[in-house]
């Protein structure tokens, strides 16, 4: 009867064990859907409105004041908060960024302005218009404003282009303007595709010398269909495809040659010399 007693106690613990491996199996889908809407959350800060900006300031101060952050996360909120802080003091706008603008009047135009060093742009042949202090989510409502000043009638829209670099094994390296919802995959194909030699698996990101995704970070972006904007991929942003490898088979035939040339020598040298000693 004890033996029984003891059987029943285990099988009663390993089903307890059992069941509690289920609901964990069960919440984990949920936590992962969790992590992803945080993710999603950040798609499109590159357009955030100053509220956005200003409440995404607030949490990370709320959790920087709670603790929940600490070490390289605390130090990646103040990083954030600095940049965000920039961003509503000095605007979006960069000397060299593009925006692509459609305006409706009478027919519909279609260009594109450059900023200026003076972060000033011209529209339509109109006086040059300021960006300084001027948010993404802003020029639209700015561009309209300063159109309508001389031009009745009319509504604008815009586009902000996004600089970026693409290097190495490429058919025509170079920095290149393209539209943010662009997929992360198609970037290659901005510089007329890959060479032959390109290792396209070993794709890297990099922002000012430091690396933003690894290659292996890259291929999951590509695979999942992501946008520049949704990684927050930013005007000045690096893509480096490495080359693979190549032997340089004609110094290596000249090596080959050389080797064999002074092989040949030691060999007829060795045969005069025991010649000589005979």
């Amino acid at each position: 009867m004890p033996e029984l007693t003891q059987m029943f106690r285990a099988g009663k613990l390993i089903r307890l064990i059992l069941v509690a491996a289920v609901f964990a199996l069960l919440a984990l889908p949920a936590g992962v859907a969790q992590a992803q809407s945080s993710d999603d959350a950040h798609d499109g800060f590159q357009r955030a409105s100053r509220t956005d900006l200003a409440a995404r300031i607030a949490q990370l101060e709320q959790q920087l004041a709670s603790g929940s952050l600490k070490g390289k996360k605390a130090s990646a909120a103040q990083e954030e908060m600095a940049g965000i802080r920039s961003r509503l003091e000095n605007g979006d706008f960069q000397v060299g960024d593009r925006f692509v603008f459609t305006v409706r009047m009478d027919s519909v135009r279609v260009d594109t302005a450059s900023v200026r060093d003076s972060l000033k742009v011209a529209v339509l042949a109109l006086p040059d218009m300021s960006l300084k202090g001027v948010l993404r989510s802003e020029l639209d409502e700015r561009l309209n404003a300063h159109i309508a000043r001389y031009i009745k009638n009319a509504s604008a829209r815009t586009n902000v282009l996004t600089r970026i670099a693409v290097l190495g094994a490429v058919r025509s390296p170079g920095y290149y303007y393209t539209s943010p919802d662009r997929p992360i995959g198609d970037i290659v194909m901005l510089a007329g595709g890959p060479t032959p030699t390109a290792k396209m698996n070993q794709v890297e990101a990099y922002r000012a010398g430091k690396r933003l995704f690894s290659s292996k970070e890259v291929q999951e972006v590509i695979r999942s269909g992501e946008t520049l904007e949704q990684l927050d991929i930013r005007s000045g942003d690096e893509f480096r495809f490495p080359e693979k490898r190549r032997l340089d088979w004609w110094m290596i035939t000249r090596m080959v040659l050389m080797v064999s040339s002074l092989l040949i020598g030691a060999i007829n040298f060795l045969k005069w010399y025991y010649d000589q000693q005979e």
